[in-house]
């Protein structure tokens, strides 16, 4: 038996209401938590209990169970780009012993074979890093790049100090 102040749901709406006068007929004026009056049939009407929905699970964004599709391919968010570094520190150990023009024809010598070992094995972008400098091997690289058809290229920026490498693109 309803009664006056009772909190109701109704079958057809969402929402928690209170009773706030029983007509003759059988009918309830009800007032949703914005303070609207309806005239509903006590049949279309539920006692509230707040209790009863205490060990429902309401599932949010934030606790959702997302099922993976075990045949999917899993993909790595965050592409490992593949980096050809040419500091001459990294390559060799001792390099006291070799005049300038020297290192610059190693550091192209290990950059074409990185390179075509890369294009190989069907890498499509990587990064070559020549380093800040004057722009010398940076310049030598870049040449050794328009050597080669199927790529493009553009700055870099590697380091705090500026553009010290460039990116390429195998079409």
């Amino acid at each position: 038996m309803l009664k006056i102040k009772d909190q109701v749901t109704l079958l057809d709406e969402i929402g928690i209401f209170t009773i706030i006068e029983k007509k003759n007929n059988g009918e309830f004026v009800i007032e949703d938590e914005h303070g609207f009056d309806q005239l509903r049939r006590e049949e279309e009407l539920v006692l509230y209990q707040a209790s009863a929905f205490d060990h429902v699970e309401i599932e949010t964004f934030e606790n959702r169970h997302v099922k993976q599709n075990p045949f999917a391919k899993k993909r790595n968010k965050q592409a490992q780009i593949p980096v050809i570094d040419l500091h001459i520190e990294n390559l060799l150990n001792a390099h006291g012993h070799m005049a300038n023009h020297e290192i610059v024809l190693f550091q192209l010598d290990n950059c074409k074979k990185q390179l075509d070992k890369h294009i190989e094995r069907g890498t499509n972008q990587l990064v070559i890093v020549h380093g800040v400098g004057k722009g010398r091997l940076r310049e030598e690289v870049r040449y050794l790049l328009n050597s080669y058809p199927n790529i493009e290229y553009m700055d870099e920026h590697w380091s705090d100090k500026g553009i010290g490498a460039t990116k390429v693109f195998v079409k």
